[in-house]
């Protein structure tokens, strides 16, 4: 079971992009090292992407990779739960979704409930102090694989579906309230395009979308809530001409107090679209891949127990927790 302490709090950490391979980039290792021993996260979330996309891995070469990421979990006592990204799924040929649950589900501090349509697509409830009243719900949801022309299929039926029945369930065992809920993704929904405004082609700092040459950047009609509001990269998202009807479900339900995304590794922003619904990108975490220069990133979330609904977000920098890059 995972509780509030009993204090009162808790601290989630949200990692992604680490995509790793059985050899990890040292500072990758020691950026995971310093952040879990200095906040001692009472959940870390694995966002998608732990894999390297560089080359087909064999099983052997995926436990390895993992390793540098589970481990020192593991070591800690810190439960974990994870989802797959893009970069996972282009694994599947070697190791399907179910064979690389089971790499993670090996290790002791895995919560993976796999109550869901698919091994990376479920809920787990954190209860209060008391470990009788459920206070937070997380969902972890499986974005799946690239689609071609850089569009991503998004989520599927099956998993709207599940999505909506389990919200509903969560909401009759809260008393006919919605359960206050965080959902992690990979691949954003395309509803981060409303945190954005298009402008002229030559505005200095403005990016692309992977669907077309229009230029953008964060609206400044937009509310913004994070702690480093940045874009810095062309915005990939879910395929703009499939209604998946996913963002529509978060929007009736009403029990998303925020849903966060990795995948664009140099944009860190968190902003409410006009339906009231939180979408945070958070950086990307590893070495082994490209990034924002030297800089990489992780992200906290702190919860109080009498209002979850209140939760502070802070975003982690590898040169404030580490130090200058070195190879």
């Amino acid at each position: 079971m995972l509780k509030f302490r009993a204090d009162g709090s808790f601290r989630i950490l949200q990692i992604n992009d680490f995509q790793d391979n059985e050899t990890a980039d040292p500072r990758s290792v020691a950026f995971l090292a310093a952040i879990l021993d200095k906040y001692r996260p009472d959940l870390a979330v694995l966002v998608g992407d732990q894999l390297s996309p560089d080359a087909l891995m064999t099983e052997q070469q995926m436990k390895a990779a993992l390793k540098n990421e589970l481990q020192p979990l593991e070591e800690r006592g810190i439960p974990f739960l994870y989802t797959f990204g893009n970069h996972d799924h282009d694994q599947d040929a070697s190791l399907d979704r179910a064979g690389q649950a089971a790499l993670y589900d090996a290790y002791a501090m895995s919560r993976a409930t796999h109550n869901g349509p698919d091994p990376g697509t479920y809920n787990v409830v954190i209860y209060a102090a008391d470990g009788r009243t459920p206070k937070l719900n997380i969902y972890m949801m499986d974005s799946n694989e690239w689609y071609g022309d850089f569009m991503v299929t998004g989520v599927n039926p099956s998993q709207v579906q599940w999505y909506r029945e389990t919200s509903d369930a969560l909401r009759r065992d809260n008393g006919g309230l919605p359960l206050p809920s965080l959902l992690f993704q990979h691949i954003p929904v395309k509803e981060v395009f409303q945190l954005l405004k298009a402008v002229p082609a030559d505005t200095p700092g403005a990016v692309t979308s992977m669907f077309s040459s229009d230029r953008y950047v964060l609206n400044d009609a937009a509310e913004f809530l994070g702690d480093r509001n940045v874009l810095k990269e062309n915005i990939c998202c879910e395929n703009l001409k499939k209604i998946t009807g996913q963002y529509e479900a978060w929007v009736e339900k009403g029990d998303l107090i925020g849903a966060y995304f990795g995948h664009d590794h140099v944009n860190t922003f968190v902003g409410k679209t006009a339906d009231g619904i939180v979408l945070g990108y958070n950086g990307g975490f590893g070495f082994d891949t490209y990034g924002d220069g030297d800089e990489r990133f992780a992200r906290i979330y702190d919860f109080k127990e009498n209002d979850v609904t209140a939760y502070r977000q802070t975003t982690l920098y590898y040169s404030r927790e580490v130090g200058t890059t070195k190879e």
